[in-house]
């Protein structure tokens, strides 16, 4: 774990596999998270465009928070070092809190907290992630794990889900599509397409196989969506289950939390060898 560093995985392996990839020393001396093998997503998933949205008669702009893109991505978590709260030899349990004061407001303008749990036991990895709203008024808000799996010990992909999202030039939802190439119900190759596209009525189930290891992940219904990132010649790619599509607060999708209330939602990630 690197608690500092956005809150994130380092590592997941099981044997001599790697699970997910594994962090360099590097990354974890200068801190970047983009390097490390799961981050969250929190108070939103993937990209907000050009940072501007309406909610509650409001306008709201945020400011950019990636290398080369207009839209700021992944909410503010995973930008900023988590706190922990209790730590033992299988499981820790991590903390942030958001307030929206100064530049601050720039980055997310609604208050909250949000906790993270990692439990290692016999179905594998359990990460649980949890937000509440901690602002005097309603919120939107939404929830995202960034899992990055090794392609050397995860080769085919299959879920079942309803279609996807085609993106447009700006990278941002353009219209559903189903069937043919962006079904993986009966497993795909990684990298058979240059995915970076949302999942849509994804069954919050994944498998991956390999020569020698069968990996399941596995969601909360409150993750229904799939945003699949398999980047050409990497030796990477990402399976993160969501709350929302990309841009949902201002296409739709995105919950709303009373003061007070939570969201909360939990992936396992679990793995075995195969002959």
């Amino acid at each position: 774990m690197a608690p500092g560093i956005g809150g994130s995985v380092v590592s997941l392996s099981l044997g001599e596999h790697a699970i997910l990839r594994p962090t360099p020393a590097d990354a974890v001396a200068a801190g970047e998270v983009r390097r490390t093998a799961c981050y969250p997503l929190v108070p939103y998933a993937n990209r907000i465009a050009h940072g501007r949205f309406l909610f509650a008669g409001a306008t709201y702009a945020l400011r950019e928070n990636f290398p080369d893109s207009v839209h700021p991505l992944h909410g503010v978590c995973w930008r900023r070092p988590w706190q922990v709260t209790s730590a033992d030899a299988r499981s820790c349990e991590l903390m942030f809190r958001h307030e929206p004061a100064g530049e601050k407001m720039l980055d997310w303008p609604f208050a909250f907290d949000a906790h993270q749990r990692f439990a290692l036991g016999p179905e594998g990895l359990v990460v649980s992630l949890a937000l509440t709203n901690t602002s005097s008024a309603d919120a939107p808000v939404g929830l995202g794990l960034h899992p990055l799996f090794s392609r050397r010990t995860a080769q085919t992909l299959a879920f079942n889900a309803e279609g996807a999202w085609r993106n447009g030039p700006d990278l941002l939802p353009a219209e559903r599509v189903r069937g043919g190439d962006w079904d993986h119900g009966a497993g795909r190759a990684v990298g058979a397409a240059d995915l970076d596209n949302d999942f849509f009525g994804w069954d919050g189930r994944v498998s991956m196989t390999a020569q020698g290891l069968k990996v399941l992940v596995s969601a909360s219904s409150v993750f229904s969506a799939l945003r699949v990132f398999t980047p050409a010649g990497r030796d990477f790619f990402a399976v993160e289950p969501v709350s929302h599509s990309a841009d949902a607060i201002n296409r739709g999708g995105l919950a709303v939390l009373a003061p007070g209330a939570s969201l909360a939602g939990t992936m396992t990630i679990g793995a075995q060898v195969t002959p």
